[in-house]
């Protein structure tokens, strides 16, 4: 007759429950992974069966007890972990908003958030853009390079003693920083593109004052903008990848 302890117990329900809490909260936090379209039973479901698979390379500690002050505190760092890859991934598509913004400020199409109904204030070119990158992160199979970068964390951010260790390796001041250096890159050329427009407009009406630049500047700016848009959309591969990179790197 097979006999088990509570101390065994104890270490295979930790060795199995703090993978699937780490897992659970980037399901919760994570692009795409959390989206109300996907049921909870349906992320439950994948979480454990990951969870399952990961466990005897996880790392737990041995003599882990959930029930202890030290296994509450593996508990709330796993959270954390996982909420924080998962906000990780999310910053991809702020690059691509705060780009927008940047575009869209100088297009003249930030005025539509004035007239919202819904009192949103977000803009038009940064909502589009937002809407292309989610598009492309799914056709790159990002989804699933998500769930790998999730995997490798069990080495680059173990399941330590210390549950603020992990604060060291995740440096999210950094990744607030690389959010402004990407959206700047990409937003660049329209950027340049418009002030270079807005110079000439400038120096038109200054030539010739009779010259409504309000009825002129206006379409040609759109239709400037509209132009570095497309071009813009055709090079959103590289800054995609790019962005998995920076976000997504320090976890393999």
């Amino acid at each position: 007759m097979v006999t088990l302890s509570q101390l065994q117990l104890d270490a295979w329900l930790a060795g199995l429950f703090l993978p699937f809490v780490r897992i659970l909260a980037l399901f919760t936090a994570a692009p795409v992974l959390s989206h109300r379209s996907v049921p909870m039973r349906v992320r439950v479901a994948v979480a454990g069966a990951i969870a399952f698979l990961v466990a005897p390379f996880a790392g737990v500690p041995p003599g882990t007890s959930l029930g202890s002050l030290a296994g509450l505190g593996l508990v709330a760092q796993q959270v954390g972990i996982g909420l924080a890859i998962g906000f990780a991934a999310r910053l991809l598509f702020a690059v691509f908003e705060l780009a927008g913004e940047f575009i869209g400020l100088q297009m003249g199409f930030s005025f539509a958030g004035f007239f919202d109904p819904t009192g949103g204030t977000d803009s038009a070119v940064g909502s589009w853009l937002n809407t292309m990158a989610m598009m492309l992160f799914i056709a790159l199979n990002a989804h699933l390079l998500l769930v790998d970068a999730l995997v490798a964390s069990f080495q680059a951010l173990p399941i330590a003693d210390d549950p603020f260790s992990v604060l060291t390796t995740l440096r999210a001041d950094r990744l607030g920083a690389e959010v402004f250096r990407l959206a700047l890159v990409l937003a660049l050329p329209a950027t340049l593109l418009m002030l270079f427009i807005n110079l000439v407009l400038g120096f038109a009406s200054r030539v010739a004052p009779q010259l409504s630049i309000f009825s002129v500047g206006f379409p040609v700016t759109l239709l400037a903008g509209l132009a570095a848009l497309l071009v813009v959309v055709q090079q959103m591969e590289a800054p995609v990848m790019e962005a998995l990179r920076v976000f997504l790197g320090p976890l393999r």
